[in-house]
C-alpha cells in the first residue's frame, strides 16, 4: 500500500522503471504485496490517483529518472476484489536513450531485469551501451 498505507509510491520502483526501460520493458502492479520469489497477495491502493501523479511527476523530473518513457496511455488504475491496483507499463528505451538511469548517475543508477530481478549495471556494461550509442550517433552524422 505504498510508504505511508495511503498509497505512496515505492522508493525502489524507479530500480524496476529502469531495469525494464533497458531490457525488454515490461508492467510494474502497484497495490500487491510480496510475499516471496513470484508469491503476491493484494493489498490496494485508498489513493491510486495520488499515486499516479506522483509516478508522473517522478517520470518527468531528471534528477529522479533520466529519461521520460511514459504518457498517460502507460498508466491504468485496475479494480480487483473492489481494491485499486495501479498498472504501469514501461516500454524499451530506444537504443539512442540507452542506458535508462536513475538519481542522475549513469555509472551507478542504471539496471537492467533478470528474470524477476532488477540488477545494478555493472560500470563497465553502462560504458559498452554509451560507447554504443555514441557511435551510432557518429555513424548518422
Amino acid at each position: 500500500m505504498g510508504r505511508d498505507g495511503q498509497g505512496a509510491l515505492p522508493h525502489d520502483v524507479w530500480e524496476t522503471y529502469s531495469a525494464f526501460a533497458n531490457t525488454e520493458g515490461g508492467d510494474i502492479f502497484l497495490g500487491l504485496r510480496e510475499l516471496g520469489p513470484s508469491s503476491y497477495e493484494l493489498a490496494g491502493i485508498p489513493n491510486p490517483r495520488k499515486v499516479i501523479e506522483e509516478l508522473l511527476a517522478g517520470a518527468a523530473n531528471p534528477r529522479v529518472v533520466s529519461v521520460n518513457l511514459l504518457c498517460v496511455d502507460n498508466v491504468g488504475i485496475l479494480a480487483i476484489d473492489g481494491r485499486s491496483v495501479v498498472q504501469v507499463s514501461v516500454p524499451r528505451a530506444p537504443d539512442s536513450l540507452r542506458p535508462v538511469y536513475i538519481n542522475g548517475d549513469v555509472l551507478n543508477g542504471s539496471y537492467a531485469r533478470d528474470r524477476s530481478f532488477d540488477m545494478r549495471m555493472s560500470q563497465d556494461r553502462v560504458r559498452r551501451i554509451l560507447a554504443k550509442v555514441k557511435a551510432q550517433v557518429l555513424s548518422k552524422a
